[in-house]
């Protein structure tokens, strides 16, 4: 018997080095080196590790596309995407993004322009990107330099924006940070920046609430479950498959300075992303609108009240969104925000 193993055990060796052997297993993708290249068009930038996207932003600047500018793909380095792209029940959603929803009372900044076709007889708000910079650097960060105007059709801005996002590359555990800063300067009549009312307003929805920046969540159908974390140590886990609204009582509407989201993939992966509120920003810490789980989480400053940004004032906000592997821990999102932080933020009022 021992010699009938030894005799196999041989044949192996000699047919793997003539390369008839073939059962042998390359390295998974995500075992592997990292190999970094860039991937641009006329409309957005992307980060490919071993040719697949980790980060595509979308920035509009040939114009084919309308609306807010959008991260998606937006995933880990062995291309586990998180986000979702117009998802049937609500076109205009499209991965990470930030969309006002209401500017002077008028409609249409959070759903233009696929709102167009589906009110056609309403009037709706635009929201433009009139100029983009793009520098991808040789490191495999990236820094995005934007303006946009949000204005009624054919007519001048209401409100205008001056932001920067800065992509880092990914660190050596595969986690990468996008740091997000927006002015906003209201136009000669203000803007009055407003949203859907919530429950115990007069026309109150229980969805209502909504507006700032939003991540819309991979579809369930390639989830087992998800787990929201907070800043307060709240945390949620539910299969992907149930909805227990009851459960997010305990942080829809509620404040944090920091929300995570880990999901749990039907093909074993775990990853997540981190939002983090920065001290600096309109009402900190911000309320989260986590009511329609595990569609989309939103980081809202309006959410309970509409805000008058006064004509020729200015509005500032800085975010930062972490996309790591692996289940988010709240010690150490608690360091990074502590490490953020200590960032100059918009100190508005």
């Amino acid at each position: 018997m021992f010699q009938f193993s030894k005799q196999r055990f041989v044949m192996a060796v000699v047919l793997l080095n003539l390369g008839l052997f073939t059962t042998r297993v390359l390295p998974a993708a995500e075992n592997r080196k990292p190999v970094y290249s860039w991937k641009k068009t006329t409309a957005s930038l992307a980060l490919l590790n071993h040719g697949r996207v980790v980060w595509q932003f979308n920035h509009l600047q040939d114009g084919r596309e309308k609306g807010c500018p959008y991260f998606h793909p937006l995933g880990t380095l062995d291309g586990t995407v998180l986000t979702d792209l117009r998802p049937g029940d609500h076109l205009w959603h499209r991965g990470l993004r930030f969309a006002w929803k209401k500017i002077n009372g008028l409609e249409g900044y959070w759903s233009w322009p696929e709102g167009l076709s589906r009110w056609p007889d309403k009037e709706m708000g635009h929201t433009e990107v009139t100029a983009v910079k793009v520098f991808p650097g040789k490191d495999f960060s990236a820094r995005f330099e934007l303006e946009l105007s949000y204005h009624p059709d054919g007519k001048p801005a209401v409100l205008t924006e001056k932001r920067t996002i800065v992509v880092s590359a990914p660190d050596n555990k595969g986690r990468y940070q996008i740091d997000w800063q927006g002015n906003f300067t209201a136009g000669p009549q203000g803007a009055v920046l407003d949203r859907t009312p919530i429950l115990g307003e007069e026309g109150g929805k229980p969805w209502g609430g909504y507006a700032g920046l939003q991540f819309r969540v991979i579809h369930r159908d390639k989830l087992n479950r998800w787990t929201l974390l907070n800043s307060e140590g709240i945390s949620v886990t539910n299969k992907a498959d149930q909805k227990k609204k009851s459960e997010l009582e305990t942080m829809h509407g509620k404040q944090a300075r920091w929300m995570d989201i880990t999901l749990d993939f039907k093909d074993g992966k775990t990853a997540g992303a981190t939002l983090f509120d920065h001290p600096g920003n309109l009402r900190f810490p911000a309320v989260w609108h986590v009511s329609s789980m595990p569609n989309e989480l939103i980081q809202t400053p309006i959410f309970h009240s509409a805000y008058n940004l006064k004509s020729g004032k200015s509005l500032s906000f800085h975010y930062l969104i972490m996309i790591h592997p692996g289940q988010g821990e709240k010690k150490f999102l608690e360091k990074q925000w502590n490490e953020f932080t200590k960032s100059t933020g918009a100190e508005n009022q």
